[in-house]
C-alpha cells in the first residue's frame, strides 16, 4: 500500500525537523548578529574615546583657543585609522577647528545628541546620529562628544565615524550566517530523509501486514529492531497476530467441533426415524427403544445450544451480573445437597469438610451455584460406582478457595492444560456416552473468571482429579459479621 507523498509521516517529519532547525537558527543567529553589532558599538565607542583623548591632550590643552585650526595634529588625525573624524567644538556646540568643519558648517550648531548632552556638561553617545560629511554628504554615525574646561573656557571635543564599517560587517555576518542556515536546512533534508526509514519503513511494513490481516492471511509477523516506542509497537503488532491468528484457529475449531456435535445426533435421529417410517413403528418395543434414543439425542443437542447460548452471553459480556455478598459455605451446602440425589445413583457419597466460619464472596448466586454443580457433576460421572467425592474450603489472606477431589480414572499431564477448552475432551467416546457436550468446564471458567476468580486442576492418571475454585475473599462482610 503506497501512501501519497503529501501524506506521508516522513514527508511530515520532515518538515517539522527542518522546521525546528530553522526556527533555532533563526533565533540564535538573530542573538549572535545582535551581540556582534553590540561589541563592535562597543569597540567604536572606545576607539572614539580614545581619538577624543589625544584631541584634548594634544591640541586643546596645549594650543591656544585661536590656533586650534592651524595645528600640525590634524593632518595626523585627520581621516586616520577606523576613518574616525575628530572636531573641537565651542560650549555650544559650534566648530572651530579643523577648518574644513568649521568652514563647512560655519556658525551653524551641531545638534547631534551626544554634542547637546556635552552642552549639558555630560558625556555623550549616540548611535545612527544623521549628520553631514566634509564631502557634504548626509551619513549616519556613532558619535562621542565630552566637555574639556581650560581655564575659564569650555570646549567640546566632538568624534565620530560612520556606520558604513559597521553595517558592511553585520551585512556580511547575516549573510554568511543565511548561507549556513541554507547549507543546514539541506543537510537536515538529506540526513533526516535516511533517518525517518528508520521511522517510516516499519510503520509501512505494519500497514502492509495489517492489510494482509485484514484480507485473511493472519500469519504475519513483523521483525523487532530494539525496544524503543517503534519496536513496543512492532513487539505488539506480532503479538496481537499471534492471538488473532491462538484465536482463528480456535474459531475453526470451534465451528468444527459444532458441527460435528450437531451432526452426530442429527445423524441419529434421522436413521431412527427413517427406520420407524419404514415399518419399525408396528413392532412396539423397537418403537419405544427408538423413540428414546430420539428423545435422548434431541435432548443433547438441546443441552449443546444451552451451553453455547450461555458461552456467547459470557463472551459478549451483554449484561453485567448483579453480585451480592454470599456465604460460600452456604452455597456448597446447597448445591451438594442437590448433587447427592445423583451420587446416591452410582452409590458414591459426598464429604464436605464443613469450616467452622462463613466465607463471605462478592456474587452471582446462581452462577456461583451453576460452577459447583457442573464441578461436581463431573466429580460424579467420572468416578466409579462406590467411591468418596470429598469437598473442602480453604482460606488464605486474599481468598478462598474451593478442593473438590474425585476417584475417578485422572488426566493426563499433557491435557491438563486444555481441559478447559470449549469441546476438549480427555476421553471423547466416554464422555459423550455420559451425555456431555465438552462445553461444561469452559462455561465455569468463563463464569469464575467474570467473578475476578479463576479455576485449575491438578490430576495423575488413575489417581483422580482435583479442581480448584479460587473466589475473592470479602472483607467487609466478615467485619460486619463480627
Amino acid at each position: 500500500m503506497t501512501v501519497p507523498l503529501m501524506n506521508s509521516i516522513k514527508l511530515k517529519l520532515m518538515i517539522i525537523y527542518i522546521a525546528v532547525v530553522l526556527v533555532v537558527m533563526i533565533i540564535s543567529g538573530t542573538y549572535m548578529i545582535y551581540a556582534v553589532r553590540g561589541r563592535e558599538i562597543d569597540n567604536y565607542e572606545i576607539r572614539l574615546r580614545r581619538h577624543a583623548a589625544i584631541i584634548e591632550d594634544q591640541i586643546i590643552r596645549v594650543y591656544d583657543p585661536q590656533l586650534f585650526w592651524l595645528a600640525d595634529e590634524w593632518t595626523i588625525l585627520g581621516a586616520g585609522a577606523d576613518d574616525i573624524q575628530g572636531m573641537i567644538l565651542s560650549d555650544i556646540g559650534i566648530p572651530i577647528a579643523p577648518r574644513e568643519f568649521s568652514q563647512l558648517l560655519g556658525a551653524q550648531r551641531i545638534n547631534d545628541e551626544a554634542v547637546l548632552a556635552a552642552v549639558m556638561g555630560e558625556v555623550g553617545f549616540t548611535v545612527r546620529s544623521r549628520a553631514i560629511d566634509i564631502n557634504e554628504t548626509w551619513q549616519q554615525w556613532l558619535a562621542y562628544a565630552r566637555p574639556v574646561t581650560v581655564g575659564d573656557n569650555t570646549f567640546i571635543v566632538y568624534t565620530r565615524v560612520t556606520t558604513d564599517s559597521l553595517n558592511s560587517g553585520l551585512s556580511q555576518l547575516m549573510l554568511h550566517l543565511v548561507i549556513m542556515v541554507l547549507i543546514s536546512v539541506v543537510l537536515t533534508a538529506i540526513l533526516w530523509f535516511f533517518l525517518a526509514n528508520t521511522i517510516t519503513n516499519p510503520i509501512v511494513t505494519m500497514i502492509d501486514r495489517a492489510k494482509a490481516m485484514a484480507e485473511g492471511e493472519l500469519s504475519q509477523e513483523i521483525p523487532v529492531h530494539g525496544k524503543d516506542e517503534i519496536g513496543q509497537l512492532a513487539y505488539n503488532f506480532n503479538l496481537m497476530a499471534k492471538e488473532l491468528s491462538q484465536l482463528d484457529t480456535m474459531r475453526k475449531e470451534f465451528v468444527a467441533n459444532v458441527s460435528h456435535e450437531l451432526r452426530t445426533p442429527l445423524t441419529s435421529i434421522r436413521t431412527y426415524t427413517e427406520t420407524l417410517l419404514e415399518g419399525a413403528l408396528e413392532d412396539p418395543q423397537t418403537a419405544s427403544r427408538f423413540l428414546k434414543i430420539v428423545d435422548d439425542e434431541a435432548q443433547r443437542m438441546s443441552l449443546l445450544v444451552t451451553d453455547l447460548l450461555e458461552l456467547s452471553r459470557l463472551d459478549s459480556a451483554r449484561s453485567k451480573l448483579d453480585q451480592d455478598v454470599l456465604d460460600l459455605v452456604g452455597l456448597l451446602r446447597v448445591t451438594i445437597r442437590q448433587s447427592q440425589i445423583l451420587a446416591e445413583q452410582k452409590n458414591q457419597s459426598i464429604q464436605f469438610d464443613n469450616p467452622a466460619d462463613a466465607c463471605f464472596i462478592l456474587g452471582n448466586s446462581p452462577r456461583i451455584n451453576q460452577v459447583i454443580s457442573n464441578i461436581l457433576s463431573n466429580a460424579i460421572k467420572y468416578s466409579p460406582d462406590d467411591t468418596t467425592i470429598i469437598v473442602h474450603v480453604e482460606t488464605t489472606d486474599t481468598d478462598h478457595r474451593v478442593f473438590v477431589k474425585d476417584e475417578g480414572m485422572g488426566i493426563p499431564e499433557e491435557d491438563i492444560s486444555r481441559v478447559f477448552e470449549r469441546f476438549y475432551r480427555v476421553d471423547k467416546a466416554r464422555a459423550r456416552a455420559m451425555g456431555g457436550t465438552g462445553l461444561g468446564l469452559a462455561i465455569a471458567k468463563e463464569i469464575i473468571e467474570e467473578h475476578g476468580g479463576n479455576i485449575y486442576a491438578t490430576s495423575a492418571p488413575g489417581e483422580g482429579t482435583t479442581m480448584v475454585m479460587r473466589f475473592n475473599r470479602y472483607f467487609e462482610a466478615a467485619v460486619d459479621n463480627e
